[in-house]
């Protein structure tokens, strides 16, 4: 484990609450402060915090997404290291690590909150080829060209489109940057997945059901990790291909 200087308490009254509230208390410096696992930015700014939270609560999303992807590309008569990938809402980098641990040898990671390049330099360093700090729905001229430049031939996500983190037009752009047949990979809880309301996780991505746009080769339900209270947190993780450009919207 690394060299870390906080500790953290799970709070008494967790029984269940919803993913999006759930916090712990951090103990760090003498002090003592409330902080939510959703919350990215103050979550970042604190060497190894997510690390050690994800491996508190048994996470396992990236293993489980990066073995999923690797067994879809070699059965398809690929090979890790012809994969070059965009993983987009990179974060500290867990992912990346576990791709590059199955052997995937070009990783770019791009997300919103600039806390998290630095926590993926801290925690994850050298798993990167490049990591850029950017919206991308609001792409510089420099960024977009780097990225169109690069020739990705697939896009990860894990656990930042399902709760709408990363909406439809900034998903996209980033879509648009490979060709048809790449590969793409993501989760989303189960209950998203599932739900036909609103807040559906098809309502706000409805390319992912229409064949125009992507082609489902493999849906897996799995245990992403625990709630705070201890009932299993329950995802399905999702590999295909592109088949054509999204419309930004």
């Amino acid at each position: 484990m690394e060299n870390i200087e906080f500790d953290i308490r799970i709070p008494q009254d967790t029984e269940g609450s919803v993913i999006q509230e759930e916090f712990v208390w951090l103990n760090q410096n003498g002090k003592e402060r409330k902080i939510k696992l959703h919350d990215y930015t103050e979550i970042y700014k604190i060497p190894f915090l997510y690390e050690y939270l994800m491996r508190k609560l048994q996470a396992q999303s990236h293993t489980v997404l990066a073995s999923l992807l690797i067994e879809q590309v070699t059965q398809a008569g690929g090979k890790p290291e012809d994969l070059v990938i965009l993983e987009v809402g990179a974060g500290s980098g867990m992912f990346g690590k576990a791709l590059a641990d199955v052997g995937v040898k070009s990783i770019t990671g791009i997300d919103i909150v600039p806390e998290a390049l630095e926590a993926a330099t801290a925690a994850h360093p050298g798993v990167y080829e490049n990591y850029y700090i950017a919206n991308l729905s609001h792409l510089n001229h420099s960024t977009e060209k780097a990225l169109n430049d690069r020739g990705f031939n697939c896009i990860v996500c894990g656990s930042a489109l399902g709760f709408n983190h990363i909406p439809a037009p900034a998903w996209a752009k980033a879509y648009n940057l490979v060709s048809p047949q790449s590969w793409i990979a993501f989760n989303v809880q189960k209950e998203r997945w599932e739900d036909t309301g609103i807040n559906s996780f098809s309502e706000w991505h409805p390319w992912v059901a229409q064949n125009e746009f992507f082609k489902i080769e493999q849906t897996s339900e799995y245990q992403h990790r625990f709630y705070l209270d201890g009932r299993s947190l329950m995802y399905i993780a999702i590999t295909g291909r592109k088949q054509g450009n999204l419309f930004d919207r």
